[in-house]
């Protein structure tokens, strides 16, 4: 079978996740850039083994997607499937017009997403529109499932599937004895009770600065911790 799937920046969990992919189908990845204008091109993992890799490097658009008319003569090549990697870049937006007016079906993927019900009716309406033209569609959970609905996805044909950036390696081999709980804490200086623990960029959109005021209203015996992952 072969796929294509278009997608923004090779994320190393997503491009985990077409390593994995690539083993059962012939796989095709158009990728919008190479990497995300908030983040290291380090952080960014560039070598594929089980599938095929392209970019577009259009015009630059946000921190991580761009504007190219070349995803059309992919999207005309012959392929069993297409998957669309989201809905709001403007080579997705491009691409999902141009599947429409020839009447390509195609599956919309969403990673994460949340309803929300204090936009502009307007922006509503577009959102509904992009995201109810896709034939399948295909998500990480159930409250991207619930999101999908709400913006016009059809229930019966909305599928979840495992995606994760943890590895094997990641997982303890057993539970921690209270004993080598202890000693960690002792390692980490951590005297409280309970913690609070996000890790994430130090920028706004991942909500710091609330977790920071909430910490005023926690008991003595709890703290919040914030392990912070480099962005540049």
């Amino acid at each position: 079978m072969k796929v294509l799937f278009i997608t923004n920046v090779p994320s190393p969990y997503r491009v985990d996740f077409f390593e994995e992919l690539g083993k059962n189908v012939d796989l095709t990845v158009v990728f919008e850039r190479t990497h995300a204008k908030d983040r290291e091109k380090i952080w960014h993992k560039l070598n594929f083994k089980n599938f095929k890799a392209y970019f577009l490097n259009g015009i630059r658009a946000g921190v991580d997607s761009s504007l190219s008319f070349k995803i059309l003569k992919f999207i005309n090549q012959d392929f069993d499937i297409i998957v669309l990697g989201g809905y709001s870049t403007p080579t997705s937006i491009l691409s999902e017009l141009y599947l429409r007016i020839r009447k390509i079906p195609f599956i919309l993927n969403a990673d994460g997403a949340f309803i929300r019900e204090n936009e502009s009716k307007l922006k509503k309406k577009i959102k509904t529109w992009l995201i109810s033209n896709a034939n399948y569609w295909i998500c990480s959970g159930k409250f991207t499932k619930e999101t999908l609905k709400y913006y016009g996805a059809k229930e019966d044909r909305i599928f979840t599937y495992p995606f994760t950036s943890i590895r094997q390696s990641d997982i303890l081999s057993h539970i921690p004895t209270i004993e080598e709980k202890i000693e960690l804490r002792n390692k980490l200086g951590i005297l409280e009770d309970k913690i609070v623990l996000s890790v994430g960029q130090f920028i706004y959109r991942k909500g710091f600065d609330i977790l920071i005021k909430a910490t005023s209203k926690l008991d003595k015996n709890i703290e919040a911790y914030i392990s912070l992952v480099a962005s540049h």
